[in-house]
């Protein structure tokens, strides 16, 4: 999956298949993307997730929103926006929204992304930690192991 900023043609191609998919008026494409965007953002602050940062701009509170073109081999490109922030633990999360997906059920995709933040973070922190236990162990052997020979 490619995720770019859009150039003119491709916002325009971006904007003919969410007309055609959604039925939208061109001009209301983005103005709903940024709006839905800053919603999710908000819930987001609510729950108290994004911390401060100086990787990511504080577009709306610790979060930050870009608007993006998806593009995927099998698929045309689509409308999509990107949500980054920081979480404790110096952790970086970034969410990709098609927003065509996000159309189709706001609340069921807004559920679905909090359900992944909780598995997402244990699976970041449980590779950190074997990550230092294998450093760990490399320096002990190339450390103590050639004190010893």
């Amino acid at each position: 999956m490619i995720h770019t900023t859009p150039n003119g043609s491709q916002q325009q191609r971006a904007r003919t298949a969410a007309l055609r998919l959604a039925g939208l008026q061109s001009r209301d494409i983005e103005k709903f993307a940024r709006d839905a965007a800053m919603g999710i953002a908000q819930e987001l602050m609510k729950h108290n997730i994004p911390i401060a940062s100086k990787r990511v701009r504080p577009d709306v509170g610790h979060v930050q929103i870009d608007m993006i073109i998806i593009e995927e081999k099998v698929t045309t490109p689509e409308p999509g926006m990107r949500l980054q922030f920081e979480v404790e633990g110096n952790m970086g999360v970034t969410f990709n929204v098609k927003l065509l997906e996000f159309l189709d059920d706001p609340a069921g995709y807004i559920t679905d992304l909090f359900k992944q933040l909780g598995p997402m973070r244990r699976n970041v922190q449980r590779m950190r930690t074997h990550k230092r236990a294998a450093d760990a162990a490399i320096y002990k052997a190339l450390t103590q192991g050639a004190a010893n020979g």
